[in-house]
């Protein structure tokens, strides 16, 4: 009798543990009673995220959220993040999922979970025409501008050689403006930023040096929230299916929607 209370109190407590987590998990209908679906998205990285003339958040990112929550019958309330607290502010609550040009990695799978993804991009090393870098065993003798927090700070930090003058920023842009105005010699991001800055900056004849990655970024929710990342998946389908995407696309980066890998 003793063993069978035991077991039944374990089996009682296991229940309450399961019931806990299911409990905190991030549903359809939490979202729909509150008629609001709070997106976290970057507002420093254009053309993905950017405040625009009228200082309201813009770009790609901002407006697959707002369709997103248009699918869903509720309204999009935009919360902006940066590189470092993204996941975090995810993890917290403070937001119910990231539209934030978050590429999609193992580590970073630790910490949330990735819908199939909605863009791919090439994260690269450029810098001006003129400057010789061909082996990232220059990075010894060249500095690189990298925005901390960031998909590229990874990938240099995996393959630059010890002693790699590598110039961490805060934000997207800062390392862009660190190259342009001579701070650093190069600087570490993906193609279609380093377009936006070419096009602003024609002197200095901007171009890819090293190419770091092809990455695919995607949407996170938190780690529980299955029922959320399946209807994410299914809102990608539908608007992949009905040419809504690949239209956001040519809008905002000027071409149409490449294939794009799914789980």
């Amino acid at each position: 009798w003793v063993r069978l209370v035991v077991v039944m109190l374990a089996v009682a407590f296991g229940s309450c543990v399961l019931g806990a987590a299911v409990s905190h998990a991030q549903t359809i209908a939490e979202i729909l009673a509150k008629k609001t679906l709070v997106i976290g998205a970057l507002v420093d990285f254009p053309p993905f995220g950017f405040m625009n003339n009228q200082q309201k958040p813009d770009g790609l990112d901002i407006d697959i959220a707002k369709l997103m929550a248009k699918y869903l019958g509720v309204e999009a309330v935009i919360v902006p993040v940066a590189n470092q607290n993204r996941v975090p502010y995810l993890q917290s609550k403070k937001v119910n999922v990231l539209v934030a040009s978050l590429g999609i990695t193992p580590e970073r799978s630790k910490q949330v979970m990735f819908t199939d993804p909605y863009v791919a991009v090439n994260v690269a090393i450029f810098a001006p025409k003129k400057l010789a870098l061909t082996d990232i065993q220059q990075l010894t003798t060249l500095s690189v501008a990298v925005a901390r927090g960031s998909s590229q700070e990874g990938y240099i930090d995996a393959i630059a050689p010890p002693g790699a003058k590598i110039m961490r920023f805060d934000g997207e842009m800062a390392p862009a403006k660190a190259m342009v105005t001579g701070l650093a010699d190069a600087w570490a991001d993906n193609t279609v930023l380093m377009g936006e800055i070419a096009k602003a900056n024609p002197s200095l004849e901007i171009e890819p040096k090293i190419v770091l990655k092809r990455q695919a970024n995607a949407i996170a929710v938190r780690l529980d929230a299955f029922e959320f990342e399946h209807w994410i998946n299914t809102f990608l389908y539908q608007v992949k299916l009905s040419g809504e995407l690949d239209k956001l696309h040519r809008k905002w980066l000027g071409v149409s929607m490449p294939d794009l890998p799914v789980f």
